[in-house]
């Protein structure tokens, strides 16, 4: 596959100039959304990166994926002011089955470590290596979310990783970062090369955990290019495929420490019924004040095999969030 940034300028507005149509107009449901997406600001992010030598090449955008229009589709009925649904598992061009606003600029909040596990697992070649934990993963912010790791735990990365996408552990998701690339510094750069390589071009990040910040955005499109992109992973797929995992670890004097982690989608844990004959086979939640309540999920038509991506972004509450997805859900042709 050629890369976009391969044969100079033209072939670079080739890419973006059939998504100009594509701009966001408005909110919807009386919320408004923070920013509309800019073309402008991903075409110059594009060029910043072109001289940066061969470790950094987009691909095309939506490549073999679905791409959305700039108007409701199939949206009725659902509050949520950004979300979509999406075939991804047809080899054709799938087409999108609904969306609202999937170009507009949100906050992912803790889905942002599906692109950290994404990273890490590009990255790190063997999980089985074991990583003490430093003072950086311990996160005093009001209402962080924990798996609870103390300075000198030794775990293995595999196990951070779970402990990073289960319990959505922000100090499991800096350690992930600092034992994949040295540095969280180092690990965030390769999480916004990642992004452009894949044509996230609403999305930079600041952090590998998602806590709060205004330069920490994505758009629900970018969401489904990167679930889809992190579900070619068998690891990542039997992670969030978890409801919880035991972890078996030493503490700093060499103590030995269990915990068990659980998964925080309701569709998994049966706390949600899901649709007849459709199987959650995993997924990544969110929430902060400034993102709202927000959820992807790859699901499963079991009686075709066929797996489709949902993103549901910025909902006012918990039972909005799963209301909303249960209703995208219901839109998975049989």
């Amino acid at each position: 596959m050629k890369s976009i940034l391969y044969g100079g300028k033209w072939r670079r507005l080739s890419v973006f100039l059939p998504l100009i149509f594509v701009v966001f107009l408005g909110s919807a449901c009386g919320r408004k959304l923070e920013k509309a997406y800019s073309f402008e600001q991903a075409e110059q992010r594009m060029n910043a990166q072109s001289g940066s030598g061969e470790g950094v090449r987009a691909k095309p955008f939506a490549n073999s994926l679905a791409v959305m229009g700039n108007t409701d589709f199939n949206a009725e009925e659902l509050s949520s002011p950004a979300f979509l649904l999406a075939d991804y598992s047809t080899k054709e061009k799938p087409e999108p089955l609904a969306y609202r606003n999937p170009y507009a600029r949100t906050y992912q909040a803790s889905i942002t470590k599906v692109m950290t596990a994404l990273v890490c697992l590009e990255t790190v070649q063997d999980l089985n290596q074991e990583f003490t934990v430093t003072q950086r993963s311990m996160i005093r912010d009001e209402g962080s979310s924990s798996a609870l790791l103390k300075v000198g735990d030794r775990l293995r990365i595999e196990d951070l990783l779970y402990g990073m996408l289960l319990p959505s552990g922000n100090d499991a998701a800096v350690a992930v970062a600092e034992a994949s690339a040295g540095s969280v510094e180092a690990f965030v750069k390769k999480m916004n090369e990642t992004a452009l390589r894949l044509g996230l071009t609403g999305t930079h990040f600041v952090n590998p955990n998602g806590l709060p910040s205004d330069d920490h955005y994505t758009t629900a499109y970018d969401i489904y290019l990167l679930l889809a992109e992190a579900m070619k992973y068998e690891e990542f797929r039997k992670i969030v495929g978890s409801t919880s995992y035991t972890v078996n670890y030493r503490d700093k004097n060499n103590v030995p420490k269990t915990q068990i982690w659980k998964g925080s989608n309701q569709f998994m844990t049966g706390e949600r019924e899901t649709p007849e004959d459709l199987k959650v086979l995993g997924g990544k939640t969110g929430t902060t004040k400034k993102a709202g309540y927000c959820l992807t999920m790859d699901t499963e038509r079991i009686s075709t095999q066929k797996e489709y991506i949902s993103v549901v972004m910025k909902d006012d509450s918990k039972d909005a969030l799963y209301s909303d997805m249960t209703k995208l859900l219901k839109r998975i042709p049989a």
